[in-house]
């Protein structure tokens, strides 16, 4: 479970350009090492893995009602060397490109060829 996560201002763009038809989805996960808490203004993983972004699989779910959550599933193996993961993002590229959200969290301890799925749901919910 997320200590904080934050769909960011880069986030914003994609879902809005998303609506009118353009842009690219953000199915594409990466992990990190970054310590600090999620931000709106954040454009990236604080402290990105050596690890290739994950092309994650994307539905929609019910959270409330029909469809009102768009969910990210993927899973990251470590090639790398031991680590401690405590960031995620969902991107729109599998290289470079634009954050939709991020999210930190208590470190997951992992050894090279540990995999951890992250399961990243945005909830879309009306206002009162």
């Amino acid at each position: 479970m997320a200590d904080v996560s934050k769909v960011v201002d880069a986030g914003m763009a994609i879902i809005t350009n998303r609506i009118i038809g353009n842009g690219t989805e953000p199915k594409y996960v990466g992990w990190g090492i970054g310590a600090t808490g999620a931000a709106n203004d954040d454009t990236g993983l604080e402290s990105a893995s050596a690890e290739a972004r994950t092309d994650g699989t994307t539905t929609r779910q019910q959270t409330n009602v029909a469809n009102d959550t768009y969910q990210v599933v993927a899973e990251i193996t470590c090639t790398g060397a031991a680590k401690a993961i405590t960031e995620v993002a969902a991107l729109d590229a599998s290289t470079a490109g634009n954050m939709l959200s991020r999210s930190t969290f208590s470190a997951i301890n992992v050894s090279v060829g540990d995999k951890i799925e992250f399961t990243i749901k945005h909830v879309f919910d009306q206002a009162a």
